[in-house]
């Protein structure tokens, strides 16, 4: 399987509730560098009546597998996600800071990349950046430390409460 892949699975299963815009290019002010992110989303009318966010969002997908070299990937992968959630990107003429970034990787990593997953994205939710997971059912899942959003059978699950607050300095 391949980053490629998990690409795939975002445009397949989130389409229907997700204004999708793929390899969206930005600029983070503080770095003066160009960026692109995989997935710029924002929420459809119908999740947004539920309580969603109206503001766009992003998704980086990497694909992890085995222990070689991947804990050092998983890293990188949050520090690119902070500074992606800090970073201006033009939608439709207008620049757009998202509200947060939420990162995408195979469910199944290996047990101490996993745990290495876990510890940074306890940090990373003070950059605004969060999980999104799927459900063997198909369903989809964000979230920071705690469920903020989820797709059910019967609709939707959102916290509002959950949603992460921008932060700079102390927290």
């Amino acid at each position: 399987m391949t980053e490629e892949t998990l690409k795939r699975k975002i445009r397949t299963h989130l389409e229907k509730d997700f204004v999708v815009l793929e390899e969206v290019e930005g600029r983070h002010a503080g770095y003066g560098q160009v960026v692109r992110i995989d997935f710029m989303l924002k929420a459809k009318s119908h999740l947004i009546a539920q309580g969603f966010t109206d503001e766009w969002f992003g998704i980086e997908c990497k694909w992890a597998s085995g222990v070689i070299g991947q804990t050092s990937k998983i890293t990188r992968m949050f520090w690119q996600s902070i500074t992606y959630a800090q970073s201006s990107y033009v939608i439709a003429g207008n620049p757009i800071t998202p509200v947060f970034v939420a990162v995408f990787v195979p469910d199944s990593l290996e047990p101490s990349i996993e745990n290495h997953f876990k510890s940074l994205s306890q940090l990373a939710l003070y950059g605004n950046v969060g999980e999104l997971y799927f459900y063997r059912d198909g369903n989809w899942g964000i979230k920071f430390t705690y469920i903020y959003a989820r797709s059910t059978e019967d609709g939707f699950h959102i916290s509002e409460k959950r949603l992460p607050k921008r932060r700079a300095g102390h927290v």
